[in-house]
Parts: structure tokens; sequence; C-alpha cells
């Protein structure tokens, strides 16, 4: 059953409305009884609408020459991106083109994931492995100005991409193509094809919904809570930790200032008992800079 509802939602970029896949798969049956393996089906709410976002444990080896020991997808990436690896008509590639190997057929069948065409294989992995593409930039997305706070500019790492524009309407003046300049020249970088870049902005805005499932904890889907965007009770219990901590601090400042100010008086005090004479001559030219 899960491998059903797995294929189903790879075949529809990664994630759809809990009322289409109940109403496709198991009309009249509770989505929560239907869903229940928090390793494979996280359920969200985007826009107050519940969306199901499908993962895997499953990941792809980096090694070179890997012995198999590693538990990981035997494939080369740009294969899984595309179908082709243009490294192998040049200099050839060291990793695996064959995705019905014994080895990862082996690893298929463990995860379920048997029945996945390459291509929805591919969108599952792509969200369920941050590591596999660039982050979007969180300080081009603060911060005025052309790159926001970002100093790196064009030559920054992660894509300069709206992040208010994966999850709705936006028209801000960032970038929401991804076939932009900068985000594009990054995505080339790591080997992602042309054809790919327009389906990007699905497997983004899932791998956002299943960042903020994790850190909400283990069925915060299933409570109807804001699978993409922060609760407001922690929101505030956020900001009070963060009064108290500046509260705090400028405590600690005061009395650093009030302890520097007493030391400055006991020290001209020390030196009007010591030498009142010259200490009440320096006084006095002082004065008499100041007054011209």
């Amino acid at each position: 059953m899960e491998a059903e509802i797995l294929k189903f939602i790879c075949a529809n970029q990664g994630a759809v409305d809990a009322e289409e896949l109940m109403y496709n798969l198991f009309p009249g049956e509770s989505t929560t009884e239907v869903i229940s393996n928090q390793s494979k089906f996280a359920l969200c709410s985007s826009n107050g609408q519940q969306r199901v976002v499908a993962r895997t444990s499953l990941r792809l080896c980096r090694k070179k020459d890997c012995p198999g020991t590693c538990e990981g997808l035997h494939m080369c990436k740009n294969f899984l991106f595309s179908g082709s690896c243009h490294f192998l008509q040049r200099r050839g590639c060291s990793f695996p083109h064959v995705l019905n190997s014994d080895y990862n057929q082996r690893l298929l069948i463990e995860h379920e994931l048997e029945g996945l065409s390459r291509a929805e294989l591919c969108t599952l992995l792509l969200q369920s492995d941050n590591s596999m593409l660039p982050a979007i930039c969180h300080d081009y997305n603060n911060g005025d100005g052309v790159f926001g706070r970002c100093t790196s500019g064009v030559d920054c790492e992660r894509l300069h991409i709206c992040q208010k524009y994966l999850t709705q309407r936006c028209s801000c003046s960032r970038a929401h193509d991804f076939t932009a300049f900068q985000p594009k020249k990054i995505l080339h970088d790591k080997m992602v094809p042309d054809d790919m870049l327009r389906s990007l902005k699905s497997v983004y805005a899932n791998r956002e919904a299943l960042r903020y499932y994790d850190r909400g904890g283990a069925g915060r889907g299933h409570r109807g809570n804001d699978g993409l965007h922060r609760n407001q009770s922690q929101d505030l219990g956020d900001n009070k930790q963060l009064n108290s901590h500046c509260f705090l601090m400028l405590v600690k400042l005061l009395n650093s200032l009030n302890e520097i100010n007493n030391t400055k008086k006991n020290v001209k005090c020390s030196r009007f008992n010591c030498e009142p004479k010259e200490y009440c001559r320096s006084v006095q030219m002082s004065e008499n800079l100041c007054s011209c």
C-alpha cells in the first residue's frame, strides 16, 4: 500500500493534497491511518490546506568505486537527473549508470521504491536529501538592495531566489525564476540540466515543508499545524527568550559602565590626595584649553 502511495505522490511532483490522495486511492478511509509511516510521508499544511509530502531515508552514494558497504544507491547523479551522462562521451565517468543492477535493486526493494521510474526516484531523492541541491541564500532574502544582506553577490554559492515565492504568490523585487542568471549558474555548477530548472520550485517547496515538519516534531502535520511556517506560539516563545537575553546583556553592560566610572573617580581622588598641586594645575590647564 505504501509503495502505491509513494508512486502516486512522486508522479505528482513529490507532494499532493491529502484530499486528492484519499479520493484517488483510499476513498472513505482516514488520512492519518493511511500515511502513518512518518519515515515515508509527512502531512503538512500549506496555506491552510493539508498536503502529503513523500520522503525516503535512501541516499545517493558519493564515493567512486565504492565496495558496496555504504548502503547508498550506486548511481551517477547526472544519469539520475536526465537519464544520460555527458562525461561518458568525453573522459569517462567513475559512477555506475545502471539503475536496475543487483545492488541497487536490493536497496530499492528494501525501501519499497522498486516501482518508481528514474524521474520519480529523482524527485524523491532531491527533496529528501538536502545535499543534492544548493541551499537558498538566507541573507539574500533579508535586507535591502540587489543582493539583500548577502556580501558575496553573484559569487554566492547559495541560490538567490525569493523564499516566499516557493509557497505563495509574491511580487517583490527578488528573483522568482530558477533560470535567472545567478541561480542558473550555481545549478549548472551542480550539473543540474536545463530541463529540470522549471520543476525545481516544487522540489524546494517540498524540502522546506519537510524541514519545518521535522523542526515541529513528530506528528506535527497530523495536528493540523502549518508545516511551511512556524506557529505563532513558537514565535512568541522565541521572542520572550530573546527579550530576556537582551535584558540580561543590558544589565551586565550597565554594571560594567558603573564599575568603570567608579574606577575613574577613585583614580582622581587618589591623585588629588597624593599630589593636590599637580592635580589642580592639570585641571586648570585643561579648562583653559577648553575655553580657547
